[in-house]
Protein backbone atom coordinates (compact mmCIF):
# COMPACT_ATOMS: atom_id res chain seq x y z
CA UNK A 1 0.00 0.00 0.00
CA UNK A 2 2.73 2.17 0.99
CA UNK A 3 4.66 1.79 -2.15
CA UNK A 4 1.36 2.50 -4.68
CA UNK A 5 0.59 5.53 -2.46
CA UNK A 6 4.32 7.11 -3.28
CA UNK A 7 3.99 5.82 -7.05
CA UNK A 8 0.77 7.44 -7.13
CA UNK A 9 2.64 10.76 -5.89
CA UNK A 10 5.39 10.67 -7.81
CA UNK A 11 3.23 10.58 -10.53
CA UNK A 12 1.34 13.61 -9.70
CA UNK A 13 3.96 15.30 -9.49
CA UNK A 14 5.64 14.66 -12.89
CA UNK A 15 2.30 14.48 -15.01
CA UNK A 16 2.65 16.32 -18.46
CA UNK A 17 -0.07 18.20 -20.57
CA UNK A 18 -1.47 18.11 -23.86
CA UNK A 19 -3.10 21.00 -25.95
CA UNK A 20 -6.27 22.33 -25.58
CA UNK A 21 -6.20 20.91 -21.88
CA UNK A 22 -8.67 17.82 -22.52
CA UNK A 23 -10.64 16.93 -19.51
CA UNK A 24 -12.80 13.50 -20.30
CA UNK A 25 -11.40 10.70 -21.87
CA UNK A 26 -13.98 8.53 -24.06
CA UNK A 27 -13.25 4.74 -24.77
CA UNK A 28 -15.64 2.64 -27.21
CA UNK A 29 -15.86 -0.89 -25.42
CA UNK A 30 -18.01 -2.31 -28.52
CA UNK A 31 -19.79 -1.74 -31.56
CA UNK A 32 -22.81 -4.27 -30.54
CA UNK A 33 -25.75 -3.59 -29.21
CA UNK A 34 -29.33 -5.09 -27.72
CA UNK A 35 -31.62 -2.31 -28.41
CA UNK A 36 -32.92 -0.20 -31.70
CA UNK A 37 -33.52 2.88 -30.55
CA UNK A 38 -35.43 4.96 -32.96
CA UNK A 39 -33.20 8.05 -32.63
CA UNK A 40 -29.63 6.20 -32.72
CA UNK A 41 -27.69 6.02 -35.92
CA UNK A 42 -28.29 2.19 -35.75
CA UNK A 43 -31.82 2.78 -36.57
CA UNK A 44 -31.44 5.45 -39.18
CA UNK A 45 -28.90 4.51 -41.05
CA UNK A 46 -29.01 0.84 -41.65
CA UNK A 47 -26.93 0.14 -44.66
CA UNK A 48 -23.89 1.94 -42.51
CA UNK A 49 -25.10 -0.25 -39.38
CA UNK A 50 -24.79 -3.44 -42.20
CA UNK A 51 -21.35 -2.17 -43.66
CA UNK A 52 -20.14 -1.55 -39.98
CA UNK A 53 -20.66 -4.75 -38.97
CA UNK A 54 -19.64 -6.98 -41.76
CA UNK A 55 -16.21 -4.90 -41.58
CA UNK A 56 -15.41 -5.92 -37.94
CA UNK A 57 -17.31 -9.60 -37.81
CA UNK A 58 -14.19 -10.61 -36.46
CA UNK A 59 -12.97 -7.92 -33.45
CA UNK A 60 -16.43 -6.04 -32.85
CA UNK A 61 -14.73 -5.32 -29.01
CA UNK A 62 -12.00 -3.39 -27.86
CA UNK A 63 -9.22 -5.23 -26.92
CA UNK A 64 -8.35 -5.89 -23.20
CA UNK A 65 -4.59 -5.31 -23.88
CA UNK A 66 -5.36 -2.11 -26.33
CA UNK A 67 -7.84 -0.68 -23.24
CA UNK A 68 -5.16 -0.90 -20.54
CA UNK A 69 -2.71 0.80 -23.02
CA UNK A 70 -4.67 3.61 -23.49
CA UNK A 71 -5.06 4.40 -19.81
CA UNK A 72 -1.36 3.45 -19.11
CA UNK A 73 -1.05 6.40 -21.40
CA UNK A 74 -3.56 8.65 -20.29
CA UNK A 75 -2.77 8.57 -16.37
CA UNK A 76 0.22 10.72 -17.87
CA UNK A 77 -1.62 13.49 -18.17
CA UNK A 78 -3.43 15.98 -15.33
CA UNK A 79 -6.25 16.89 -17.26
CA UNK A 80 -7.68 14.45 -18.16
CA UNK A 81 -9.58 13.34 -14.80
CA UNK A 82 -12.98 11.71 -16.39
CA UNK A 83 -13.08 8.53 -18.31
CA UNK A 84 -16.82 7.83 -19.82
CA UNK A 85 -16.52 4.13 -21.11
CA UNK A 86 -19.32 4.65 -23.80
CA UNK A 87 -19.74 6.13 -26.91
CA UNK A 88 -22.41 6.04 -30.01
CA UNK A 89 -21.06 3.04 -31.60
CA UNK A 90 -22.64 0.62 -29.58
CA UNK A 91 -23.55 -0.56 -25.54
CA UNK A 92 -21.08 -1.04 -23.26
CA UNK A 93 -22.59 -3.79 -21.18
CA UNK A 94 -22.21 -6.24 -24.66
CA UNK A 95 -18.11 -6.37 -23.33
CA UNK A 96 -17.84 -8.87 -21.18
CA UNK A 97 -14.81 -7.87 -19.97
CA UNK A 98 -16.15 -4.91 -18.09
CA UNK A 99 -15.98 -5.30 -14.83
CA UNK A 100 -12.12 -5.39 -15.65
CA UNK A 101 -11.88 -2.38 -17.39
CA UNK A 102 -13.53 -0.36 -14.75
CA UNK A 103 -11.40 -1.84 -12.07
CA UNK A 104 -8.11 -1.78 -13.77
CA UNK A 105 -8.80 2.19 -14.26
CA UNK A 106 -10.47 2.80 -10.71
CA UNK A 107 -7.31 1.31 -9.42
CA UNK A 108 -4.74 3.84 -11.26
CA UNK A 109 -6.16 6.57 -8.73
CA UNK A 110 -5.91 9.15 -11.29
CA UNK A 111 -9.65 9.74 -12.47
CA UNK A 112 -12.01 11.94 -10.19
CA UNK A 113 -14.85 10.07 -12.37
CA UNK A 114 -15.72 7.04 -14.46
CA UNK A 115 -18.38 6.84 -16.04
CA UNK A 116 -20.95 4.68 -18.52
CA UNK A 117 -24.17 4.95 -20.18
CA UNK A 118 -26.15 1.86 -20.35
CA UNK A 119 -29.60 0.90 -21.62
CA UNK A 120 -29.73 -1.38 -18.67
CA UNK A 121 -30.56 -4.74 -20.39
CA UNK A 122 -27.74 -6.62 -20.20
CA UNK A 123 -26.60 -5.67 -16.66
CA UNK A 124 -27.62 -8.91 -14.95
CA UNK A 125 -25.18 -10.94 -17.05
CA UNK A 126 -22.25 -8.58 -14.87
CA UNK A 127 -21.17 -8.61 -11.35
CA UNK A 128 -22.66 -5.66 -10.34
CA UNK A 129 -20.96 -5.46 -7.16
CA UNK A 130 -17.70 -4.80 -9.28
CA UNK A 131 -19.40 -2.67 -11.19
CA UNK A 132 -20.58 -0.23 -8.82
CA UNK A 133 -17.62 -0.33 -6.93
CA UNK A 134 -15.64 0.90 -9.45
CA UNK A 135 -17.81 3.36 -11.70
CA UNK A 136 -18.87 7.06 -10.12
CA UNK A 137 -21.56 7.67 -12.29
CA UNK A 138 -23.45 4.99 -13.49
CA UNK A 139 -26.68 5.82 -15.73
CA UNK A 140 -29.03 4.14 -17.17
CA UNK A 141 -31.22 5.34 -20.05
CA UNK A 142 -35.27 4.40 -19.94
CA UNK A 143 -36.68 7.62 -21.22
CA UNK A 144 -40.41 5.81 -20.62
CA UNK A 145 -41.90 3.31 -17.90
CA UNK A 146 -44.78 2.86 -20.24
CA UNK A 147 -44.27 -0.44 -22.18
CA UNK A 148 -45.55 0.30 -25.15
CA UNK A 149 -43.93 4.14 -25.34
CA UNK A 150 -40.47 2.59 -23.93
CA UNK A 151 -41.01 -0.39 -27.11
CA UNK A 152 -41.57 2.79 -29.63
CA UNK A 153 -38.01 4.48 -28.10
CA UNK A 154 -35.91 1.22 -27.74
CA UNK A 155 -37.08 -1.17 -30.04
CA UNK A 156 -38.67 -4.03 -27.47
CA UNK A 157 -41.37 -3.33 -25.38
CA UNK A 158 -40.81 -6.59 -23.63
CA UNK A 159 -37.39 -5.24 -22.38
CA UNK A 160 -38.63 -2.97 -20.00
CA UNK A 161 -39.64 -4.83 -16.88
CA UNK A 162 -36.16 -7.00 -16.91
CA UNK A 163 -34.47 -3.24 -16.85
CA UNK A 164 -36.70 -2.32 -14.07
CA UNK A 165 -35.54 -5.61 -12.21
CA UNK A 166 -31.43 -4.75 -13.04
CA UNK A 167 -31.92 -1.11 -11.99
CA UNK A 168 -34.07 -2.03 -8.61
CA UNK A 169 -30.73 -4.58 -8.17
CA UNK A 170 -28.29 -2.49 -8.33
CA UNK A 171 -30.24 -0.10 -5.17
CA UNK A 172 -30.87 -2.86 -3.43
CA UNK A 173 -27.32 -3.80 -3.56
CA UNK A 174 -26.34 -0.16 -2.73
CA UNK A 175 -28.57 -0.33 0.45
CA UNK A 176 -26.89 -3.10 1.82
CA UNK A 177 -23.72 -3.30 0.98
CA UNK A 178 -23.08 0.53 0.04
CA UNK A 179 -21.46 2.07 -3.07
CA UNK A 180 -18.75 4.17 -4.88
CA UNK A 181 -21.14 4.51 -7.66
CA UNK A 182 -24.00 7.28 -8.00
CA UNK A 183 -27.02 5.55 -9.81
CA UNK A 184 -28.58 7.69 -12.61
CA UNK A 185 -31.96 6.82 -14.75
CA UNK A 186 -31.91 8.89 -17.77
CA UNK A 187 -35.43 10.25 -19.27
CA UNK A 188 -35.01 12.16 -23.08
CA UNK A 189 -37.78 13.64 -24.22
CA UNK A 190 -38.79 13.03 -27.35
CA UNK A 191 -41.92 13.21 -29.78
CA UNK A 192 -42.79 9.49 -28.13
CA UNK A 193 -42.76 10.84 -24.56
CA UNK A 194 -43.80 13.76 -24.18
CA UNK A 195 -45.91 14.65 -21.39
CA UNK A 196 -44.47 11.46 -19.21
CA UNK A 197 -42.22 12.74 -17.33
CA UNK A 198 -43.97 13.72 -14.05
CA UNK A 199 -45.03 9.81 -13.65
CA UNK A 200 -41.03 8.54 -14.55
CA UNK A 201 -39.60 10.51 -11.58
CA UNK A 202 -42.39 9.77 -9.37
CA UNK A 203 -41.73 5.78 -10.23
CA UNK A 204 -37.64 5.90 -10.05
CA UNK A 205 -38.08 8.45 -7.21
CA UNK A 206 -40.07 5.67 -4.71
CA UNK A 207 -37.82 3.07 -6.44
CA UNK A 208 -34.43 4.69 -4.62
CA UNK A 209 -32.48 5.82 -7.31
CA UNK A 210 -30.01 8.67 -6.77
CA UNK A 211 -30.65 10.71 -10.00
CA UNK A 212 -32.95 11.68 -12.56
CA UNK A 213 -31.96 13.40 -15.80
CA UNK A 214 -33.67 14.93 -17.75
CA UNK A 215 -32.99 15.85 -21.15
CA UNK A 216 -34.02 16.21 -25.10
CA UNK A 217 -33.65 14.46 -28.01
CA UNK A 218 -30.49 15.82 -29.84
CA UNK A 219 -29.36 15.64 -33.96
CA UNK A 220 -27.14 12.56 -33.65
CA UNK A 221 -24.98 13.70 -36.02
CA UNK A 222 -26.98 14.72 -38.70
CA UNK A 223 -29.21 11.06 -37.78
CA UNK A 224 -32.13 13.62 -37.18
CA UNK A 225 -31.52 16.86 -39.28
CA UNK A 226 -34.14 18.74 -38.13
CA UNK A 227 -32.24 19.48 -35.31
CA UNK A 228 -29.44 20.28 -36.56
CA UNK A 229 -28.00 23.63 -35.07
CA UNK A 230 -24.59 25.06 -36.94
CA UNK A 231 -24.68 27.94 -33.94
CA UNK A 232 -24.63 25.02 -31.35
CA UNK A 233 -22.48 22.73 -33.01
CA UNK A 234 -19.73 25.76 -33.15
CA UNK A 235 -19.76 25.92 -28.88
CA UNK A 236 -19.40 22.33 -28.51
CA UNK A 237 -16.63 21.60 -26.18
CA UNK A 238 -15.80 17.70 -27.46
CA UNK A 239 -13.54 18.41 -30.14
CA UNK A 240 -11.07 20.35 -27.78
CA UNK A 241 -11.79 19.00 -24.13
CA UNK A 242 -12.43 15.46 -25.45
CA UNK A 243 -10.21 12.77 -26.29
CA UNK A 244 -12.48 10.10 -28.21
CA UNK A 245 -11.10 5.94 -28.71
CA UNK A 246 -13.16 3.62 -30.83
CA UNK A 247 -13.23 0.09 -29.94
CA UNK A 248 -11.00 -0.51 -32.77
CA UNK A 249 -7.96 1.81 -31.09
CA UNK A 250 -8.59 4.77 -33.72
CA UNK A 251 -8.62 8.29 -32.09
CA UNK A 252 -11.36 10.50 -33.99
CA UNK A 253 -13.46 13.35 -33.39
CA UNK A 254 -16.25 12.76 -30.59
CA UNK A 255 -18.86 10.63 -29.34
CA UNK A 256 -21.40 11.20 -31.76
CA UNK A 257 -19.47 10.21 -35.00
CA UNK A 258 -20.60 7.01 -35.69
CA UNK A 259 -19.20 7.18 -38.74
CA UNK A 260 -16.09 6.84 -37.37
CA UNK A 261 -13.94 9.04 -39.65
CA UNK A 262 -11.71 11.22 -39.55
CA UNK A 263 -9.18 9.47 -37.67
CA UNK A 264 -6.46 11.11 -36.62
CA UNK A 265 -4.00 7.09 -36.10
CA UNK A 266 -4.34 4.47 -33.82
CA UNK A 267 -2.98 4.36 -30.03
CA UNK A 268 -1.58 0.51 -30.94
CA UNK A 269 1.73 2.53 -32.63
CA UNK A 270 1.27 5.18 -31.00
CA UNK A 271 0.84 7.84 -28.18
CA UNK A 272 -2.17 9.49 -26.70
CA UNK A 273 -0.06 12.72 -27.40
CA UNK A 274 1.23 12.04 -31.03
CA UNK A 275 -2.74 11.22 -31.80
CA UNK A 276 -4.30 14.04 -30.25
CA UNK A 277 -1.34 16.64 -30.98
CA UNK A 278 -0.92 15.21 -34.80
CA UNK A 279 -1.09 17.74 -37.97
CA UNK A 280 -4.08 15.73 -39.32
CA UNK A 281 -6.44 16.61 -36.16
CA UNK A 282 -4.88 20.17 -36.18
CA UNK A 283 -6.10 20.37 -39.98
CA UNK A 284 -9.48 18.94 -39.03
CA UNK A 285 -10.24 21.81 -36.00
CA UNK A 286 -9.20 24.32 -38.14
CA UNK A 287 -12.06 23.64 -40.91
CA UNK A 288 -14.05 21.38 -38.26
CA UNK A 289 -17.85 23.19 -39.07
CA UNK A 290 -17.00 23.13 -42.48
CA UNK A 291 -16.99 18.73 -42.71
CA UNK A 292 -18.57 16.13 -41.12
CA UNK A 293 -19.40 15.26 -38.28
CA UNK A 294 -19.69 18.73 -37.20
CA UNK A 295 -21.49 20.25 -40.63
CA UNK A 296 -24.43 18.49 -39.97
CA UNK A 297 -24.68 18.44 -35.79
CA UNK A 298 -25.85 20.21 -33.23
CA UNK A 299 -23.02 19.32 -31.04
CA UNK A 300 -22.72 18.57 -27.49
CA UNK A 301 -21.58 22.21 -26.00
CA UNK A 302 -23.54 23.48 -23.12
CA UNK A 303 -25.56 25.56 -24.84
CA UNK A 304 -27.17 23.12 -27.27
CA UNK A 305 -28.44 21.26 -24.15
CA UNK A 306 -28.86 24.00 -21.25
CA UNK A 307 -32.88 24.34 -22.85
CA UNK A 308 -33.83 20.67 -21.91
CA UNK A 309 -31.14 20.15 -19.49
CA UNK A 310 -32.64 19.37 -15.55
CA UNK A 311 -30.29 17.74 -12.93
CA UNK A 312 -32.23 15.97 -9.90
CA UNK A 313 -31.33 14.77 -6.62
Amino acid sequence: MIMEFLITLKRLFTQKSLAYNPTMLAIETSCLCNNSCFFCWRSQKPQELKALIKKYASSPKLSFDVYKKIIDDAIQYKSLTWLALCACMGEPMMHEKLEDMCEYAYKKNHFKKISINTNGLAIDKHDISRLLNSIQDFSISVDSIDPETYGKIHGNSEFLPKVIENIKKCVEYKKQHGAVSTITVRFTENEHNIGQYPEFKKFFTELGVDNINYTKVHSFAGVKAELVDKKKAAFCWHPYRAINFTFSGDLTTCCLNYMMSPVFGNIKNSTIKELWMNDGMKKWLKDRLKNPPCNNCDGLSKQSQQEGLVYEK
